[in-house]
């Protein structure tokens, strides 16, 4: 697997693949610098929400400002996908270009699968079925609703091992336990591609993925990621050299042009998992007010709750380093 889905933690001279594995019951305190980062107001330092602990996370892509690739995307992207593991694998198709060029190269090797969220305006599922009817592409939905996403939820904090300020990325917790539950030992996906071709790191986002690909039992493959083709590709933000190999690859032009667009889950009741008391002992321990009148907001206070509870350990008397 990539290293930039996965990410090893320092803690006091040690380092490993997961913060509580490291951590256990050891007497901690929350970072602000951390906590700040995983509510999305900054950008990732690779301080974690537990003070002293730090994610090691490759630095910016040695590629970055070439102006033309040193072989054309699509020999780049055929070696690398010859390096996934052999055997039946999975493919997470969404409506995007990324994962819709995997398909086509793979199409002969991979069944395909979309999350299909019963949730207004925020399904794919649409788009991955035109996808995979012009590629020939078998393709298994994945039905969910929101109670699905709400009852994941302390799992999939429990796997990532990080608040969210959106539910987005539980949508993977729950594509991979449906693949992992129809016997696939292998997950392909086209994350990594956005991250390429813009030059940055992934590291708010990537490591998430890949940790709830773990935690389902699946190996976690990211063609864009492989030594073989990152660092070689030409710096292009609106990837408009994959977008043209796509439509050569038979990928529907309305798909392939589509404009990249953010994609966030759609606000949630999490009335069941949100509790005030330990929001209001975990805002005073960072000298915070919790406020709780977006959904963004409700998200990460109620998911900084979930992942404080991780860690039994966790002192909520002050700010500053334990002793």
């Amino acid at each position: 697997m990539n290293p930039r889905l996965a990410s090893l933690v320092q803690w006091r001279g040690h380092s490993g693949p997961s913060l509580r594995g490291l951590i256990g019951a050891a007497r901690v305190r929350l970072d602000p610098e951390g906590v700040r980062a995983a509510f999305g107001e900054t950008e990732p330092t690779g301080a974690t929400c537990i003070l002293g602990a730090r994610r090691e996370w490759p630095q910016k892509w040695p590629h970055f400002g070439r102006s033309a690739p040193a072989r054309p995307l699509r020999d780049l992207l055929t070696a690398a996908c010859a390096q996934l593991p052999a055997g039946p694998a999975a493919l997470a198709l969404s409506g995007g270009v990324d994962s819709a060029v995997l398909a086509a190269i793979l199409r002969d090797r991979v069944v395909a699968y979309t999350l299909a969220p019963e949730l207004p305006g925020y399904s794919e599922a649409s788009e991955a079925q035109t996808i995979a009817d012009q590629l020939g592409v078998t393709l298994r939905w994945v039905t969910v609703r929101e109670d699905d996403y709400v009852t994941a939820l302390p799992a999939a904090i429990r796997e990532c091992e990080c608040p969210l300020y959106n539910l987005h990325p539980v949508s993977r917790h729950l594509l991979a336990r449906a693949v992992r539950a129809d016997g696939f030992d292998v997950l392909i996906s086209g994350d990594g591609a956005d991250e390429v071709f813009r030059g940055s790191d992934g590291a708010d986002y990537l490591p998430i993925v890949g940790s709830m690909t773990r935690a389902a039992g699946l190996v976690a493959c990211a063609p864009f990621l492989d030594p073989t083709m990152a660092p070689w590709v030409a710096a292009d933000p609106d990837k408009r050299a994959l977008r043209s190999l796509a439509c050569e690859l038979g990928v529907p032009e309305a798909i392939a042009w589509r404009a990249k667009a953010p994609r966030f889950a759609p606000a949630m009741d999490l009335a069941r998992h949100h509790d005030p008391a330990q929001i209001a002992a975990l805002a005073r321990s960072l000298g915070r007010t919790p406020a709780t009148t977006t959904d963004r907001e409700r998200v990460a206070w109620t998911t900084l709750a979930l992942f404080a509870r991780e860690f039994p350990g966790l002192d909520l008397s002050c700010v500053g380093s334990p002793d």
